[in-house]
């Protein structure tokens, strides 16, 4: 019970004495008996009254363009009117940053965009350093009625934000998947399949169980044991390790999917099992 409660029911018992002494002049009743009834009565009147407060105190959020979670509701309708998306939800709702203007938002839409068509193209490619210059100057070049401060803003709330992270101990970047989830809600089609992912868990399940001491399997096996296409494979794949459920190597003469090799984790093993 909260102090300011303690202190009604205070108040209400002092009353009850008080009006229990008067009682006693006019009834039969002892000051106990009739301080006890009021005192009963006083006490469940509060209590109704703390209930009634409190269910009316369970209001919506002040801002009702925002969800609980923090996920934006204009969000969608945004995207119709500008002609930024399909104006469909998925199951990894990922709004734009919180606290940009209609033209900053605008400017990371196609900031999310740009950067998964580069991805679609070697998902397993770390870019380095230099490409985030490129993509700062494709973000001048295509709003060239924009000032450059603030693309630069843009390009640093992104990165906080979460939509691109720098390899370990590298200066070299590339998306995450809230960036992939956000380029679905923006009208970008996505590669990504569970079934896909729970095939090739399947197949590097068995290469581990095959042969613990060396579970890798090429990538072209892997692409003909999954059954489908070098990019499905390769998108879905990157996903997996995004995860943590799978594990890549690259050699040098590495093939153009920008790994040679896959193998399942003991994280991957334990989901899959």
């Amino acid at each position: 019970m909260t102090e300011r409660f303690i202190g009604k029911l205070i108040l209400a018992w002092l009353a009850a004495l008080i009006l229990a002494g008067i009682g006693t002049v006019y009834t039969p009743f002892s000051l106990v008996e009739i301080a006890g009834v009021i005192g009963m009565l006083g006490t469940l009147g509060i209590l109704a009254i703390q209930v009634h407060n409190t269910s009316n105190n369970r209001v919506e959020p002040e801002d009702a363009g925002e969800y609980v979670d923090g996920t934006d509701r204009s969000d969608t309708s945004d995207d119709v009117v500008n002609g930024d998306g399909d104006g469909t939800s998925t199951e990894h709702d990922v709004g734009a940053t919180e606290g940009l203007s209609a033209t900053e938002r605008r400017v990371q839409n196609e900031l999310i965009r740009e950067s998964y068509r580069r991805f679609t193209e070697q998902p397993f490619t770390f870019w380095p350093s230099p490409q985030g210059e490129r993509l700062r100057s494709y973000l001048n070049d295509e709003f060239e009625d924009v000032d450059e401060d603030v693309i630069d803003k843009v390009w640093r709330f992104s990165k906080d934000d979460g939509f691109f992270k720098r390899r370990p101990g590298k200066r070299s970047l590339t998306i995450t998947p809230t960036t992939l989830w956000r380029a679905k809600e923006l009208g970008e089609e996505l590669l990504l399949d569970d079934a896909v992912q729970d095939e090739i868990l399947d197949v590097l399940l068995q290469s581990y169980r095959s042969d613990p001491t060396y579970p890798r399997v090429d990538r072209d096996e892997l692409i003909e044991a999954v059954g489908r296409s070098s990019d499905v494979v390769d998108h879905n794949l990157w996903l997996l390790r995004e995860k943590g459920y799978v594990e890549t190597q690259a050699y040098i003469n590495s093939s153009d999917g920008g790994y040679s090799e896959a193998e399942i984790t003991k994280l991957g093993r334990q989901v899959s099992q």
